[in-house]
């Protein structure tokens, strides 16, 4: 019985080597959730050893394309890889969600010539049977439910609690989930500036992943600053809401520079006595309480 987070991929936008776009690992005992699915997703999906079939839940945050552009790619190869015998993806997102995902999978899709060759081509059902699959063969379908605030949901052994946060509104709806299982908990912030909504999701949490996609004084124009966040909005949020760890993400190249992220750590400290974590993608963080990690 245990419950898992790794950080598959942490950075924004802008493409870097070593960041890919927002993507969560979450496993509870057998059950292996992501939340959000950007850019290189599914490549530290294999590189962390996950196959791709196991996935059983998707959670989007919100539809900018560093959080979901993997979508496909993750839907499509596990699908492929399945050879029908499992399952169709759960997905849950904002408004939004259900029309994306048609126009990739739909008839008349984005990926419909793709789909099409692989169910009837005489060549690919070749293929298919050969990998244990049984014709004929049934195409991909996502099973999507959209969330709002407010918006509970319960899987096996899990229990998932929606806020909206502040981002992007109103050309996108950016979500907040707080996933709670075997005693523990996770809130999974989004992209988002300082709102109450996120905090009081947060209030009391084990873990916090906290947007920090800038320096907090270095960048001061009202056009970031009232939809993301900052290191030290960061801080005062996970310290209003009593977490124990608080993991800064969606890591930007200003933020991680040498020299940079050693003050924006230390900053973050003198706000918030909890733990703090840079995060890097392809990092298992520790649930445990604090006070039972081994130091030596």
């Amino acid at each position: 019985m245990a419950v898992g987070l790794t950080l598959l991929a942490t950075g924004s936008p802008a493409p870097l080597n070593h960041r890919g776009g927002s993507s969560y690992l979450v496993t509870i005992d057998d059950d292996v959730l992501l939340v959000d699915c950007g850019p290189a997703c599914v490549r530290r999906l294999l590189q962390h050893g996950v196959s791709l079939t196991r996935i059983s839940t998707l959670l989007l945050t919100h539809l900018h394309y560093d959080h979901c552009v993997d979508y496909p790619y993750l839907v499509l190869t596990r699908w492929d890889q399945g050879v029908g015998s499992i399952d169709d993806l759960n997905v849950y997102g904002p408004a939004g969600t259900r029309a994306m995902t048609d126009r990739f999978f739909a008839d008349d899709g984005a990926f419909c010539h793709d789909l099409a060759a692989r169910t009837e081509h005489e060549g690919s059902q070749f293929i298919y049977e050969k990998r244990g699959g049984v014709l004929p063969r049934r195409r991909p379908a996502p099973i999507v439910n959209e969330v709002a605030s407010g918006s509970t949901l319960d899987g096996p052994g899990w229990h998932l609690e929606v806020a909206e946060v502040l981002h992007c509104q109103p050309y996108l709806i950016c979500l907040g989930y707080r996933l709670e299982a075997q005693g523990k908990s996770i809130v999974f912030g989004g992209d988002s500036a300082p709102i109450e909504s996120l905090t009081r999701l947060a209030r009391g949490a084990d873990v916090l992943l906290h947007m920090c996609h800038f320096v907090n004084g270095l960048e001061t124009d009202p056009r970031i600053t009232s939809c993301c966040s900052g290191h030290r909005d960061a801080a005062q949020t996970a310290k209003a809401a009593g977490v124990d760890t608080l993991v800064l993400v969606h890591i930007t190249e200003q933020v991680e520079q040498p020299g940079v992220s050693e003050r924006v750590l230390h900053e973050v400290g003198e706000i918030f006595d909890g733990r703090v974590i840079f995060g890097q993608d392809l990092l298992d963080v520790p649930i445990a309480d604090m006070q039972t990690i081994n130091l030596r």
